[in-house]
Parts: C-alpha cells; sequence; structure tokens
C-alpha cells in the first residue's frame, strides 16, 4: 500500500490515544497520591461524573463547579499529612499528600501546573461540558511554552504530538517534566 502523508502520524495518533489516555471518569488531579506540597493556599483539582464533593480529613470542602464534571476548591492547610477523598454517585477516590517541609520517606514534591494561572487560562465550557479551549490540547501549552523549543527536546514535531497531556500531567506532577510515564514507555506506545 503506497504511503499517503499524515496517514501513518495519524495512526499512531489514534493508537496512541488507545493506549496512553487515562480511562474517564472521577479523578482527583491536584494534588496526587503520595505528593508533598508546599504550606499556603493549595488549589484541589478533579474531574468529576455530575455532582460530587471533596472531603479533607474527614469533613467536607466547599467547592466550586464551573461546569459539570469539573470541580475546585481552594484550602489551606496545617504542616502534616492529609487525606482527600473525592465522593460521587459512582463512587469514592482517595489519595493522601503531605503539606509543608521536610515530608516523610514516601512523598514526593509536587510541582504546580501552570504554576500562576487559573483554571480558564486552558480550560472553557463548551456545548455543557469543561473541556480544553482548543480543539488541539497543544495550542493551549504553546500559549505558554515556546513551540521552537518543542523539536529540541521532542522526537516528533508538533503536528504529529498535539495532545500533550497523553504524556504530560497538565495539573502538576511528582515527576520530572510532569511526566505520566517514563519516556521509554512512552515510546514504545507506539513505537513497541
Amino acid at each position: 500500500m503506497p504511503h499517503r502523508p499524515g496517514v501513518v502520524p495519524l495512526l499512531f495518533a489514534v493508537a496512541w490515544l488507545c493506549l496512553a489516555e487515562e480511562p474517564p471518569g472521577p479523578k482527583i488531579f491536584r494534588p496526587t497520591e503520595g505528593s508533598a506540597v508546599a504550606a499556603g493556599p493549595l488549589v484541589l483539582v478533579a474531574r468529576t461524573a455530575g455532582k460530587a464533593e471533596f472531603r479533607l480529613d474527614g469533613k467536607a470542602v466547599p467547592g466550586a463547579q464551573p461546569a459539570p464534571n469539573a470541580l475546585f476548591a481552594m484550602v489551606t492547610l496545617a504542616a502534616g499529612p492529609h487525606a482527600l477523598s473525592l465522593v460521587t454517585a459512582s463512587g469514592e477516590e482517595k489519595i493522601k499528600f503531605f503539606v509543608g517541609p521536610k515530608a516523610p520517606d514516601g512523598f514526593q514534591p509536587f510541582k504546580i501546573h501552570p504554576p500562576g494561572a487559573g483554571c480558564e487560562t486552558c480550560h472553557a465550557t463548551k456545548q455543557g461540558v469543561w473541556a480544553f479551549k482548543h480543539a488541539a490540547v497543544s495550542a493551549s501549552c504553546f500559549g505558554c511554552h515556546d513551540a521552537k523549543a518543542f523539536a529540541e527536546i521532542h522526537s516528533h514535531n508538533a503536528e504529529v504530538l498535539q495532545e500533550c497531556q497523553l504524556c504530560h500531567s497538565p495539573h502538576g506532577s511528582t515527576v520530572k517534566l510532569f511526566l505520566k510515564m517514563s519516556k521509554e514507555t512512552a515510546c514504545k506506545q507506539c513505537h513497541g
């Protein structure tokens, strides 16, 4: 079969979406399990499945839902270990994290991404759903990140890898470069 321009990258992108994308449904995005966050204001961020609430150390936390399936809340916590739950009609997700300096073993520093930006920097309500503002996630990412530098650190161009969140955690991470998996694992999703 003759090679048609754009077909192979499209097939890689489709395969990538099937293999690497997180399963749908409720999920706490910020902070993450086993993370250590700095003292001070902390924004809790989650994807929901309809109505939901945060429970912090067993107590309900008032949150805002800017659109269906999105929940956030701002809290200031005492130093020490904390338990956060996302409670929805379909169940409960629980994580543990630490606030303050000198986190015990097992907790990794959490870096917030994007630093200092509000949710509306990347998101908007589209057809009643909280979604990325642009059709390609990379369009939001390149609003802050230098598109020219992309080729210097990636094996593929930005047109092939348009969905940055497939490899990177857009809300923050405990891992270098906000990677969701090792670089080797990421490459093997398409290149076996």
